[in-house]
């Protein structure tokens, strides 16, 4: 009894929910890319969307966090947006990212981590599990 609930543990302890799931989205050139493919190393990732307010600032902050934390993979992830309207945010705001984007159209990220803000921002160390989360960006990691 005492090894069933051990294991019981562990699984939980593994689920889906506090790793970086296993999801396919598109970068801004319209390549699938796997979102589980970044577990091998430190990821932020920064959600938002165009109707969220927060964006503006945190979007022209995200390229100096590359700069910050070289060590990590910063990801500007746009959910329930097509590539267009990220373009556009990004020409409108004056940003030419030095950092990687992905879009998310379907919001698939809300299944495995429910976004509760927007913007967000989730933190996984290089084994890909979630070590932090913050509403909106923080200004240190």
């Amino acid at each position: 009894m005492k090894r069933l609930i051990l294991l019981f543990l562990i699984l939980l302890s593994c689920s889906a929910k506090d790793t970086l799931p296993d999801i396919t989205v598109k970068d801004l050139s319209g390549k699938s890319v796997n979102l589980g493919s970044y577990k091998n190393q430190k990821l932020v990732l920064y959600i938002w969307s165009r109707t969220c307010a927060g964006h503006t600032k945190d979007l022209k902050k995200l390229g100096h966090l590359v700069k910050m934390y070289p060590n990590y993979k910063i990801v500007s992830y746009a959910v329930a947006m097509e590539a267009g309207d990220v373009v556009e945010s990004y020409r409108q705001l004056g940003i030419a990212p030095n950092f990687l984007t992905l879009i998310d159209t379907a919001v698939k990220f809300n299944d495995y981590f429910p976004i509760t803000f927007l913007p967000s921002t989730y933190v996984f160390d290089k084994g890909g599990k979630l070590i932090a989360s913050y509403a909106g960006l923080p200004d240190r990691l």
